[in-house]
């Protein structure tokens, strides 16, 4: 009989919504009778994971995936039900997890192994593999405080997956680490899965998905919907986002996207002639409309987007600050309003995500929303959609430029072919 790695039974999360509140607000809500308000972030989870097992936990944002991952690594007590965990657990939930700031890089690889219930000797014997993984060797000594995200995550994936825990839990914090370390982080997880021991990874990355797990589970507002062979649950999910919207989306002043710094009020994709829409003809630029509010421009703020795929490919990313600095010396403290435009013929058939990324530069993101909004693209290049009954493969369809040249060669230099006959 296969052993298992996670056990849980009615797991259920419940959160307060609101302010918090005075003893003063406290009391006139009670004199009102008002109940708090509260939100089951997970809801009544059952599910047994086996050992060796690498799962996906998939859904859309706020389908309680991150509650359920702090859940299971005991960062936070459940409100109902019980999950029992059968061996030694790391997890990477943000950037740092676990990490103390004050403390050097090499200090806190110690930490952490200390946490995971291993003795130094343990640790040193890992040590090496951990620091040339990450890549920070010139920084091993310096306190992690000054280190930039993506050595944070770096270091932090590094010791999580080396220290050889029994069950190995990763939140989607992979984003930010460039696309080689992502790589190796992805073959990482597959070694350790492949070792029998389990994976618990959360992402957004269908592709990711289907590279490294055999199995996943799709939650939908703290309820688990599916699960089964990782397939058939990413198309639950796609078939669960199978919406578009009507081209553009606002946040209300009671649902602010963003911080002190600047605040999302709208976004919008429309066609040339500025009417938004949910779906595009691909021979026609779209515009990305981006309405924010600022409180002081710093020097350092950029706003812009990525385009996924709806299985989570990033086709591309773009920022207000890949046009020229007059552009940016534009921005004002209040209300601004930002434009992209995606040229013609470039987009494929399909469905595409905005997934919005607003901060300052190399200090800390602002918002990182995905899904902000959705559309879809018409492939006719122009022509009818009659002459395209069959979609080019590929996430991009750009028409190129192709022509026929003289060859460079004069006539007398080429060669006729050599025939070859058998010998009688």
């Amino acid at each position: 009989m296969t052993e298992l790695a996670v056990s849980a039974r009615g797991l259920s999360k419940r959160y307060r919504i609101g302010q918090v509140e005075t003893a003063m607000m406290q009391a006139s809500r009670r004199l009102r009778r008002q109940e708090k308000k509260t939100i089951w972030a997970v809801d009544d989870l059952t599910f047994d994971i086996k050992e060796g097992d690498a799962i996906a936990i998939i859904g859309r944002n706020g389908a309680g995936k991150s509650t359920l991952l702090k859940l299971l690594s005991r960062i936070t007590e459940p409100t109902k039900g019980y999950a029992d965990i059968y061996g030694r657990v790391a997890s990477l939930l943000e950037v740092g997890t676990g990490f103390s700031p004050e403390l050097t890089g090499r200090e806190n690889v110690y930490l952490n192994g200390a946490i995971l219930g291993m003795n130094r000797a343990e640790v040193k014997r890992k040590f090496d593999e951990i620091v040339e993984f990450s890549g920070v060797e010139q920084h091993i000594d310096t306190p992690v405080k000054w280190y930039s995200s993506g050595m944070y995550v770096r270091l932090a994936f590094a010791v999580a997956a080396h220290l050889e825990p029994e069950i190995l839990i990763v939140d989607e914090v992979l984003a930010v680490g460039d696309a080689e370390f992502q790589k190796r982080c992805l073959g990482r997880m597959s070694e350790v899965a492949n070792e029998g021991r389990t994976v618990l990874f959360v992402s957004h990355n269908m592709q990711a998905v289907r590279r490294l797990c055999r199995s996943g589970m799709l939650l939908e507002h703290g309820k688990l919907v599916t699960e089964g062979d990782s397939e058939s649950v990413i198309r639950g999910y796609l078939a669960s986002v199978g919406r578009t919207d009507d081209g553009q989306r606002v946040w209300a002043d009671d649902h602010v996207l963003g911080d002190e710094t600047c605040q999302v009020r709208s976004v919008s994709v429309a066609d040339d002639e500025g009417v938004p829409a949910a779906a595009f003809f691909s021979s026609r630029p779209i515009t990305v409309t981006l309405e924010f509010d600022l409180a002081t421009v710093e020097p350092s703020f950029t706003a812009g987007f990525d385009l996924a795929t709806i299985d989570g490919v990033v086709v591309f990313r773009s920022y207000l600050t890949d046009a020229s600095d007059e552009v940016g010396m534009k921005l004002k403290p209040g209300r601004n309003t930002i434009r992209c435009t995606i040229p013609a013929g470039l987009l494929n058939n399909g469905r595409y995500l905005i997934n919005l990324r607003i901060g300052l530069h190399w200090i800390k993101w602002i918002v990182y929303a995905d899904d902000a909004l959705q559309f879809d693209v018409i492939a006719d290049h122009g022509e009818s959609l009659f002459l395209n009954d069959q979609a080019r493969p590929g996430v991009v369809a750009p028409i190129l430029k192709w022509d026929v040249i003289e060859s460079s060669f004069g006539q007398d230099s080429v060669k006729a072919p050599t025939r070859l006959v058998a010998s009688p």
